[in-house]
């Protein structure tokens, strides 16, 4: 198993090297997949903190259209941020569970209720 991107599903990195770049041991993967934590860390801790030499490694590596994809991406995984801070996070229940899916394509996708 591998971790993939969700278009076209490329593999990324190998589940055996996914665990220590989690655990922060980033030397088995590429110059670029270092880039990316690196930016994704910053963008979601301290966004104000993104430094120029950063940016400017991440342009010598990234298209435009790659750094937009990434920011995209990694922001959405800070909007639950937002709900929380808000109080407007839901419980998540088995009955919200039920209608939660993935389409043939690997998109996520809302289940149909049962009739």
């Amino acid at each position: 198993m591998t971790v993939r991107l969700a278009v076209a599903g490329t593999p990324v990195i190998p589940e055996s090297v996914a665990g220590g770049v989690l655990a922060g041991d980033l030397e088995q993967v590429s110059e670029r997949s270092r880039l990316a934590v690196a930016f994704a860390n910053v963008l979601m801790t301290q966004p104000g903190h993104l430094g120029p030499d950063l940016i400017a490694a991440l342009k010598g590596a990234f298209t435009a259209e790659e750094l937009a994809e990434l920011t995209v991406k990694v922001l959405k995984f800070n909007m639950q941020k937002v709900t929380v801070v808000c109080g407007h996070d839901m419980t998540v229940t088995p009955e919200v569970l039920a209608g939660l899916g993935w389409g043939a394509d690997g998109t996520f996708v809302a289940q149909p209720s049962p009739a």
